[in-house]
């Protein structure tokens, strides 16, 4: 059934959690089950026979990618229902709805002593994160989370049911597969399986100091990540710490310098970055320690709830630490409008399977993100074109996909021949184009 405006789940559904754009669709369909999708298709199809308008499909679960506009051009459909979880631990397997959360799925996988390979966020859904990459805290162990995928269910353009796996006796679905793999998918999906990762002595923290020791502790971070074990991963960021939990009292309206530090395969790949740090200034909050799924997700101090953050992502390459001080002062400067810019350390990265973005691009990634509770829109605009220089030497000329918060378009996501290849997959799947791309795939003027 397709819900107006006046319907609750209407309102529930038009309310994501990046809430920097307003969303006002046509109708809402609640998809709560893979029958669902063919369904609100048919319906839709009625809708436009009705009113003789077209509408476009737009696909959401939770919202943390929304960008683009949602206007009465649209029909949304909420997969946040298609949220069942079953693992299967013998074969390290999980099957899940396409609106599953990583929270639910991690706190069922490390019953088992394993985890996916979730991001900073336990709130994100599963299958836009994927789909677009998925850079999580086991990165430089178990890569990429687009390169766990072992296979999709998903409904194309005609409402008909396909699954995307590398041996389908169909070259489409065999196709589609390597779009799901990092170009962010094609149709509309309800269903994934993916790898497990065993995580038997997972260490992980954050760590906070005064901003005033940056170029200290920056120097130290330098120096640490070359000595640290291949499989531990790293974020270092500078923020203008709001008044509010879970920041410390004597670092609120204050800079501070942020360390998160997750070590899957126990403490001692991490202590020479650690021992480097503390020694080069004493932090104001320390939490180093074993680790659960929940503890783990918390490293990143991500907002709890919804928030209206606008931000932009590149990869970078391995001479990144040589103009990090250059990055983080910027982002330090008093009027700057960003609340965190931030460096993840990725380098080594294995590629477990073929698709379409399932490598790290490059050895390092740059996040910068504002906050519209705090500042206007063209305001955080203009301080992230103005940190570009300060990173531009050590850019690869690709964009972390999930990274670019309230962006319509993701376009410089995908080298050229990669969203080329992806783009047609898209139109073979949905040659009527009832189906809203990826934004990693739109052209522009699909979202206008």
């Amino acid at each position: 059934m397709l819900l107006d405006n006046s319907a609750d789940d209407y309102t529930s559904a038009t309310t994501p959690l990046n809430s920097a754009t307003d969303q006002v669709p046509a109708r809402v369909a609640v998809i709560s089950t893979p029958a669902d999708i063919s369904a609100s298709l048919a319906q839709v199809a009625d809708l436009e026979r009705s009113t003789g308008r077209k509408f476009t499909i737009a696909i959401q679960a939770t919202g943390h990618g929304a960008g683009a506009p949602v206007d009465d051009t649209v029909v949304l459909f909420d997969t946040s229902r298609l949220n069942s979880v079953t693992i299967d631990a013998q074969a390290r397997v999980a099957t899940v709805g396409a609106g599953a959360t990583w929270g639910a799925v991690n706190a069922a996988a490390e019953k088992h002593g394993l985890l996916g390979l979730a991001g900073s966020s336990p709130s994100v859904s599963v299958s836009g994160y994927t789909f677009a990459g998925g850079i999580g805290w086991l990165v430089r162990r178990d890569g990429l989370a687009s390169g766990s995928l072992r296979r999709v269910h998903y409904i194309d353009g005609n409402g008909r049911s396909r699954i995307a796996e590398d041996d389908a006796a169909e070259q489409l679905d065999r196709d589609a597969i390597w779009a799901f793999r990092g170009a962010g998918g094609v149709g509309i999906a309800h269903t994934l399986e993916f790898d497990l990762a065993p995580v038997d002595d997972l260490y992980a923290g954050l760590l906070l100091w005064h901003g005033s020791a940056l170029p200290e502790l920056v120097a130290a971070w330098r120096d640490g990540i070359k000595r640290i074990g291949p499989t531990v991963s790293t974020s270092i960021a500078v923020m203008h710490v709001p008044p509010v939990p879970p920041f410390p009292p004597e670092l609120h309206g204050s800079i501070a310098v942020h360390l998160a530090v997750a070590a899957p395969d126990g403490p001692d790949g991490a202590t020479p970055l650690l021992d480097a740090m503390r020694a080069a200034a004493t932090p104001v909050a320390d939490d180093w320690g074993p680790k659960d799924a929940a503890g783990l997700a918390r490293i990143h101090l991500d907002p709890p709830v919804a928030s209206p953050g606008v931000g932009d992502a590149r990869w970078l390459d391995a001479s990144t630490p040589d103009i990090a001080e250059q990055i983080f002062r910027a982002a330090a400067a008093p009027d700057a409008p960003l609340v965190m810019v931030e460096i993840r350390h990725v380098a080594g990265a294995p590629t477990k399977k073929d698709g379409a973005v399932v490598s790290p691009p490059g050895d390092f990634i740059y996040h910068g993100v504002g906050s519209l509770m705090l500042a206007q829109r063209d305001r955080i605009d203009a301080g992230l074109e103005a940190l570009r220089p300060s990173w531009a030497a050590a850019d690869t000329g690709v964009a972390p996909g999930s990274w670019l918060e309230a962006a319509a378009t993701a376009l410089s996501a995908l080298r050229d021949d990669v969203l080329e290849r992806a783009r047609a997959i898209a139109d073979e799947v949905d040659p009527d184009r009832r189906i809203r791309r990826s934004r990693l795939l739109a052209q522009p003027d699909d979202r206008a």
